[in-house]
């Protein structure tokens, strides 16, 4: 079953802001199918099983975006699937009065969040998340006029001046449009794992750090690494594939990172094994496999190196919290 990403879009929307969402989440998908898409299988959980997002409207017509661009719907808003996550992008509200179906609207977040979905929403479409109900008591971010009118008619939100982003729980909020870029961001890293916005950030040209590794061999391996990590393939086939030796690519490694090559196709197997069997049902053995280990005794013993727990006491402990 593949996970569902709703994208809520009511008049006025604004392609920019609904596109920086749509395209980080195509990207998402397109890395799950880079990393898993050699295995002859696919498991039943939801880890692996790729994104589908669809575009909701309140009525299930089309609405007129910003640009005067007619928008085709995927759907209307309602229903009972609860999404993995759902995001509201900003519209504009020159009008001064709420989009059509805004009203629709409300119950149904609020319904989606009882559900567990992550829920997000950027410049105007943060007064969704206000009038829902949603962010009384926590802290959100917010811009001018949209900024004014929580203050004044939802003074159980508490707004923080300055910041263009916020992530409370699974409520996230942005009020500019770097914002919504640090938003999108957020989302693959939640719905995803770090290590793909790691790859996401590098196919996008960002730099996660301040000081980006600055051997270019070694930048090239890490995405690398990050695309193929479940291969099976050995250090020296990998070196070899960027025009290099085994013993080049691991002094160079070591130089620019502190480790070796096998340390950090190690770290992004068990990560991403880590995910797994905190977010699904899949078997363990499976998990190992999917993340690149043919011997589960083998995965076994370097996840509990690396965690300090076995891969079945970490299943345990995310499923009862308490």
């Amino acid at each position: 079953m593949r996970q569902q990403v709703f994208i809520v879009a009511f008049e006025g929307v604004r392609l920019g802001s609904l596109g920086t969402v749509s395209d980080a989440m195509a990207l998402s998908d397109r890395y799950r199918g880079r990393v898993y898409g050699g295995h002859a299988f696919y498991p039943s959980g939801t880890e692996v099983s790729g994104l589908q997002v669809r575009v909701l409207t309140p009525t299930g017509d089309g609405v007129r975006a910003a640009a005067g661009i007619r928008l085709a719907a995927d759907g209307r808003v309602g229903g009972d699937v609860t999404a993995k996550a759902v995001f509201l992008p900003a519209f504009d509200d020159l009008a001064a009065v709420r989009p059509p179906g805004w009203d629709a609207v409300l119950p149904w977040l609020r319904q989606q969040h009882a559900g567990g979905a992550l829920l997000a929403a950027a410049g105007a479409s943060v007064l969704a998340l206000a009038e829902a109900g949603l962010l009384d008591g926590h802290e959100a971010v917010a811009d001018g006029r949209i900024a004014q009118y929580i203050e004044t008619h939802h003074p159980a939100v508490s707004l923080l001046p300055g910041l263009p982003i916020l992530a409370t729980g699974n409520l996230i909020t942005a009020a500019t449009a770097d914002g919504e870029q640090e938003l999108a961001r957020e989302l693959v890293r939640r719905i995803g794992s770090p290590n793909q916005l790691a790859w996401l950030d590098e196919e996008l040209g960002h730099r996660a750090s301040p000081d980006p590794v600055p051997d270019a061999t070694v930048r090239r391996f890490l995405q690398l690494a990050r695309e193929s990590y479940a291969e099976p393939d050995s250090i020296a086939a990998i070196a070899a594939r960027l025009g290099t030796t085994e013993r080049t690519l691991r002094r160079r490694c070591h130089a620019a990172l502190g480790e070796n090559p096998s340390d950090v196709l190690r770290r992004l197997r068990l990560d991403a094994a880590r995910i797994m069997l905190c977010r699904s049902s899949i078997p363990v053995e499976r998990v190992g496999a999917l993340v690149g280990y043919a011997d589960a005794a083998a995965f076994r013993g370097q996840f509990r190196r690396r965690f300090g727990q076995s891969p079945s006491s970490v299943r345990r402990a995310a499923a009862d919290p308490q």
